[in-house]
């Protein structure tokens, strides 16, 4: 085939318009990317605010103070319930600010009482424990308010910090401990009860704090058996032990401290110690007992003990729903996670979800509010009711079912038993874009066997992950996550 001839003179030209031609294509081919790469970092952007939206609303709902620094140990984010423990300096914060300079606006302001007039002091310690955090500790604030300080480095060298508002707590220890120190200055400053009988356990001699104790005049006490102020079974007892004692054949109460029941004259009981001596001579064997009241202090013990047990309810319990709190969840967690580790039982989590809470809380009040959530607690308390389950209020509206030994079937079921429970109450919400007019719930769940190489964490993300998956589905369901494989 003959090539077509090119007119020498159009040759110029031709190439000319080639060149632009193939200009106008790239000035085209890159307009085209930049406005594809300007929508995509647009997406990201609105991705970004949406995230930090998220993040910011999840400090906010936490009920303890949390606040993070950055590698530089600068300040980028901190709830409300952070800055409501510095009320005087948190106006002045702003991000950016580094923690030593917020250390000493607050020192400044006096919103530490252990830093006054030892500020410079003060303040490097705390440095030093900011820079390597450890083990929790009290900090005491203006009005006698406590909180208990958690800093934790994160992997990029920044710094979280969290204080937990313990000011019940410790007041309630204050009270105990002032009881305690009074007890025993009462204890320490009375005159024991001293008591001298003879080998037939007659008492031969009484001082007036003995009198005092027992509730009897001296007459009334000389020459008769000590056994009359003992309470059974020593009362039985004691005759017994003291003439095996004479034939050598007992003591072990000799010279040791030892309680037992005795009686006032009125037939009062009352706890003593005793301690017993033996005083010997030539004419007659006598034995001193000296005898202190512990009545009061068993009394005040058995007091501590309630109250203690009652610091511990407190420290794990949520006050509005007296279900388990985060602090017991996230324990009990590692501990049946652990226990699925070692013995192949599996677990399931269940994470439930208030639909359209806030609205609730606009529309009927915050006090109607927690009666709902206190309703709902109740429901969750009735869906697992085994002695090794755990219902816990996770924040907010967040529950979460912790069911140990159970499969994927049972968690369904006791989801299932939740929604119907609820429904049987038909709590009005009328403001429900579910249209059904009552509260309902969303569940996200997760079952399966531990396995090592994974952890508790996960379990909680994967629940939560299905309980987004719920929500995204319409709410007022329960969403089964992906069972746990190894691998």
């Amino acid at each position: 085939m003959t090539p077509t001839p090119v007119d020498a003179s159009a040759g110029p030209a031709w190439w000319l318009a080639l060149g632009l031609m193939m200009a106008l294509a790239g000035v085209t081919l890159a307009w085209w990317r930049a406005r594809r790469a300007r929508a995509q970092c647009e997406a990201r952007a609105h991705s970004a605010r949406a995230e930090r939206a998220e993040l910011i609303e999840g400090i906010e709902a936490l009920s303890e103070a949390y606040a993070m620094f950055d590698a530089d140990d600068r300040l980028l984010i901190h709830n409300q319930a952070f800055a409501r423990l510095y009320p005087r300096t948190a106006p002045q914060w702003r991000p950016g600010l580094r923690y030593e300079e917020l250390l000493r606006s607050i020192i400044a302001a006096g919103e530490v009482v252990p830093a006054l007039g030892q500020e410079e002091a003060w303040l490097a310690q705390r440095m030093q424990m900011h820079r390597e955090p450890g083990e929790p500790w009290l900090q005491e604030l203006p009005g006698n308010r406590w909180v208990r300080i958690y800093e934790r480095k994160t992997a990029s060298g920044g710094t979280i910090g969290i204080r937990a508002d313990v000011t019940e707590l410790v007041r309630t220890q204050q009270a105990l401990q002032t009881s305690q120190a009074q007890l025993q200055a009462i204890i320490s400053t009375a005159g024991a009860a001293i008591i001298t009988i003879d080998t037939e356990g007659r008492m031969r001699s009484a001082n007036p704090a003995a009198l005092r104790l027992f509730g009897y005049e001296l007459d009334e006490l000389l020459g008769q058996d000590v056994a009359m102020l003992m309470d059974e079974p020593e009362r039985s007892a004691h005759g017994h032990y003291l003439a095996r004692y004479l034939r050598g054949q007992g003591g072990a109460l000799m010279g040791r401290l030892r309680e037992f029941n005795a009686l006032h004259r009125d037939g009062t009981p009352l706890t003593v110690q005793l301690s017993v001596s033996e005083v010997g001579s030539e004419a007659e064997r006598l034995f001193v007992g000296v005898i202190s009241d512990l009545t009061e202090r068993k009394r005040f013990e058995t007091e501590l003990q309630h109250a203690n047990e009652q610091l511990l309810r407190l420290s794990t319990t949520d006050a509005l729903t007296e279900l388990a709190n985060r602090r017991l969840l996230m324990q009990r967690l590692e501990d049946e996670w652990r226990r699925g580790l070692r013995t192949g039982a599996p677990l399931s989590l269940l994470l439930v979800d208030v639909d359209y809470f806030k609205l609730y809380n606009d529309h009927y009040g915050h006090q109607a509010g927690d009666a709902a959530l206190v309703a709902v607690a109740s429901v969750l308390r009735n869906s697992a009711n085994r002695p090794a389950d755990l219902v816990a209020r996770y924040g907010g509206e967040e529950f979460v079912l912790l069911l140990a030994q159970t499969d994927a079937e049972g968690a369904q079921a006791v989801a299932t038993r939740c929604r119907e429970l609820l429904a049987g109450l038909a709590l009005a919400h009328e403001l429900s874009p579910l249209g059904t007019g009552r509260v309902t719930l969303s569940i996200g769940m997760v079952s399966g066997v531990p396995y090592r190489g994974s952890s508790a964490s996960q379990w909680l993300a994967h629940a939560d992950l299905a309980l987004y998956q719920a929500k995204s589905q319409g709410r007022d369901r329960a969403v089964t996550a992906q069972v746990f494989v190894e691998g």
